[in-house]
This record gives C-alpha cells, structure tokens and sequence, in this order.
C-alpha cells in the first residue's frame, strides 16, 4: 500500500484518534508482557428496572445451538469468537440480542449468560468495546424484563460479569475510532450508571453522549454517518435511552433532567428524519453500508417512540445532503452529501451524486447494497463508484476508498441548485486529473432526467453507470434507449451503450443477480427517465 494512501487517509483523523490508537496499542502489549488479564470477579448489585414496553429483536436463535445471523447459519460449538463466519457474524453473537427475541426462554436465555461467563477468559473478543457495550444493554434488559423470576445467586453471578465488563469499557472507551462506536460506548455506560446506581459511570456517559449527540445529529436530524441503517439503528439506542432515564429515579444524579431532554429532542429529530428519507412504502434506501434485518424497522421505531410519548412530524432534509423528490409516477432519493464525518468514513462509499429511483412503488434504479464488511473484492466494489448510480472517470472512484473501512482523497461537494424541481451538483473527485464533475437532476410530472457533464483540460473515459432493481424486466435494448416493465430510459449524448451482468444485496451474505446501464460518453449526457407504467 503506499505512502500517499496512507498520509490522504491519516491526515483527517482528529488527534485524540491518533493518541489513543497509540494509547492503546502500547496498552495491550505491557498487559500481554506482564501477563495481566482483565479481572471479571468485581460485583456490584444492580438494580433491575421496570421499563416500558421494548421492542423485539430479530429472531437470531433458533434452539438446539443454532444461529442465524446475517442470513448465515452456523452452529454454536462453544466458541464465542469463532471467525469461520466472518468477524461480523461472531460479533453479532457476542451482541447477545437473541436475548431479547420473542421466543427467548428466561431459563434457556439464562444459560446462555452463563455459558458466556464461563468462557469469557478464553474468548478474544469478549473484552472489545463495541461488544461489551450492545451486550451490556441487553444484559439489563434481560434481567429486568426477568427480574421475578431470577434467584439472588444468579442475580449476583449475572451482575458480577456485568460490572467487571463495564470497568473494562469504562477504561477503553473508542476514542481511537469515534463516531458510532464512541457514542454507543456512551449509551451503554448510562445503562450501567442507572443500573448500578454509579456516579462514575454516570459521569463518564453524561459526558460522552452529551458531547457526541450534539456532534454526530445533523441539524437536520440525520447521523452524521450518512448511512438510513446506521441512523436507525442509533435511534433505536437513543429511544433506549429515553425509556432507560423515564423509569430511573430523578434524583438519582445530578443533571438527569436536563439529559432527558437532550435525548428526547435528538429522538424527535431523528424520527423526523427517518419520516423524511424514507420510501412510501415505509423501506430505506440502502445508502452508504446499509442493508435490510439489521436495524429495526421504521413501524417498530415508531410505535416504540409513541409508547414512550415522543411525538414528532415529517422532517426537511438538508444538513445531510440527501433529498427525496416526488412526483406522481415515481420518487427518487438524490445524492448530494458528503461522504461523511470526516475523521471516519469507514461505512461510506465512493457514491457521491448518486441518485436511487422507484416507478409507481417498484424500484428501477437502485444501490448495488451492502452484502459483507469482510475485505476483499465484493467489499472493494460494493463501495466502489462503478457500484454506484454515478460517473466513473479513467476506471477510478471518485473517493479513494481502500481496505474494508478506509478512504483517502474524497471528494468535495458544492450543491449548485436545492430543488424542488432541479438539483444540480459539481464535485471534484477527480482533480488529480483537473476533471469536474457536474450533474443535474430535473423532476417534471412525467420525466426524471439527469444531466451530466465532465469539464476539464485532459482527455478522459467517462462512464455513467445506472443498476436496475433486480425484478426488472427488459423489453428492448438499442444503441440509445433501454425499455423495460417500468419506464423506457433514452440517452443522448453517449458513445456507447451496454448491458453488464451484476449482482445486487438488500441483505447481508444474500445477492440477486441483475444488470446495469453501462453508458460512454465524452463530455456531456443527457438520460431522460419516462413511459412510467
């Protein structure tokens, strides 16, 4: 890998990433020197709570050792970080949701606490940050949701694991990597703080989620990861929290009102977002990693919300960049974002102006999805600009993603035009090359059209890509016009036209094959979207 891959991709990173990677690392090495292991005999008695009413999980483990994550089954064999499924999947395991899940039995979901305890020494992941604060939550909720039926002694085995893991995410909180990682750490230490009744926890999430709510919500309520699963996946957090402080005793701490209301007002905000990017069938658009069964879905969130008396309306998109055109025929989701935050792009992609678009309910032009986050060709494309309803220029992305998670140069958007009948956009992906990149988006009645030019000194490739939903039927192809079951798209401008074969993933691990418009054109190219049937 080069020398400017890495400077373009470390140059953006805050310096307290830098320090506590640093930090860290050397860390874990004098702990392996000295052989010191973490201590999980530390108890504390908790405090089980009465929350309102919580959503079902997913349904994640179907009896007998059998699991069903990310649309792979695999049987549990007693280890914890088995990787033979890949790191997502022994994540998801070590998550614990399942707990949670309708069917769970309190005695069968009990041995399964256990049988974790018992093995947490020998499991490589079990003191990983991320884990410990998602299971952690989940352990709470258990014992809560369960808390008549649990003796003393399993009571005091359950809180004795679960506050020795809690001082362990306490001292290694990822302030190497931040954004949702660092404020799901935060959300869990305030599970811990009420739970515990601890001041120290409760000094340390405050801090934490105070800080980064006001940071990663947009003003126009969207996570800054740019991503509908992620920023579903916080809510539902977020509502956690909101139950979490309704139920807690006021006076237990200072300062509880007014964290209540910042996670209530963030909450609406959100929601109102979510009413915002939506489709009318009440599905997300898969933008940046995101796929279906991961997040809860938009109905669970909401009645979630109304139980707990959030009440919100439909929202404006703008700090996002993201904006949802509608006309009669067809909606599209426009793509006019930044990549991200900054000092963390790892679940974006090199998608700058893409643009997603569906016929009278159905989908025409879709998002190649988000089918692993294991490295390796599918990761590289999937996040690649030629994956992406976009202009590709000499074979290169528009955004130097690299590695599973990683990106160096990116692309700068300025927004030329905010609708609502035209959005028009320019970006300089390609200034290596001295190329801009300019697109419009012009929703009439009855056409969607999308107008691209390529400005520069130097000679170039320019290829527009535009991925067809999977159920699409194709009547005719010609060297200008592609017709199918939905709408006829004409080009004008192009060199030349031709079907790819390709594959397409609403969920993880699960492709559909499909075919993508791959059009050349030098300069200018006009694609005119209509016959909408």
């Amino acid at each position: 890998m080069s020398f400017s891959l890495y400077y373009h991709t470390l140059k953006f990173l805050k310096g307290e990433q830098l320090l506590f990677q640093v930090y860290y690392k050397v860390c874990a090495k004098m702990r392996r020197l000295l052989s010191r292991k973490d201590d999980y005999t530390c108890y504390k008695k908790g405090n089980p709570l009465a929350f309102n009413a919580l959503p079902e999980k997913y349904t994640a483990y179907h009896g007998d050792g059998m699991f069903c994550f990310l649309n792979l089954s695999h049987y549990f064999d007693g280890a914890w970080d088995d990787r033979s499924q890949g790191d997502l999947w022994r994540y998801n395991l070590n998550y614990m949701d399942f707990l949670l899940q309708p069917e769970m039995d309190v005695q069968e979901g009990l041995a399964w606490i256990e049988r974790f305890i018992g093995s947490i020494e020998n499991n490589a992941i079990a003191a990983d940050p991320y884990p410990i604060s998602l299971r952690g939550i989940n352990w709470i909720k258990f014992v809560s949701l369960h808390r008549e039926e649990l003796t003393p002694s399993q009571l005091a085995m359950i809180d004795t694991s679960l506050y020795s893991q809690y001082r362990v995410l306490e001292r290694r909180t990822e302030r190497h990597l931040l954004a949702n990682h660092y404020l799901e750490n935060g959300f869990s230490l305030l599970f811990a703080a009420v739970y515990f009744r601890d001041a120290a926890f409760w000094k340390k999430a405050r801090q934490i989620v105070t800080a980064q709510l006001e940071e990663q919500i947009l003003p126009d309520g969207a996570h800054y990861e740019l991503s509908p699963m992620y920023h579903c996946v916080i809510l539902e957090r977020l509502l956690d929290c909101c139950n979490l402080l309704s139920v807690a005793d006021s006076s237990m701490f200072d300062g509880m009102e007014p964290l209540r209301n910042l996670l209530h007002d963030k909450a609406v905000a959100m929601l109102s977002w979510m009413e915002a990017i939506v489709w009318s069938d009440d599905t997300l658009p898969l933008l940046n990693d995101a796929a279906d069964g991961v997040a809860l879905p938009p109905e669970v969130l909401r009645e979630y919300a109304k139980r707990l008396h959030v009440e919100w309306g439909k929202g404006t998109l703008g700090k996002s960049g993201y904006r949802h055109a509608t006309q009669p025929f067809y909606e599209a989701i426009i793509d006019m974002a930044p990549l991200g935050v900054s000092y963390n792009l790892g679940h974006a992609h090199a998608d700058t102006s893409t643009f997603l678009l569906r016929v009278n309910g159905g989908p025409l032009i879709v998002d190649t999805g988000t089918s692993t986050y294991n490295a390796g060709c599918r990761r590289s494309y999937e996040r690649s600009t030629r994956a992406h309803n976009a202009v590709v220029i000499d074979g290169e992305d528009s955004s130097k993603v690299w590695g599973a998670f990683r990106c160096a140069q990116r692309a700068q958007v300025v927004i030329e035009n905010d609708g609502p009948d035209e959005y028009a956009m320019k970006h300089d992906g390609y200034r290596d090359k001295q190329i801009l990149c300019r697109r419009r988006f012009l929703c009439r009645e009855n056409a969607f059209e999308v107008i691209d030019s390529v400005e520069g000194m130097v000679s170039c490739e320019a290829i527009a890509y535009f991925h067809l939903a999977p159920d699409l039927q194709i009547l005719s192809v010609d060297s200008c016009r592609v017709v199918t079951d939905r709408a006829v798209l004409t080009f004008e401008g192009q060199q030349s036209l031709q079907l790819e074969q390709m594959e397409v993933a609403r969920e993880y691990n699960s492709l559909q094959e499909s075919q993508c418009v791959r059009v050349v054109f030098a300069g200018m190219l006009r694609t005119i979207i209509d016959g909408f049937k």
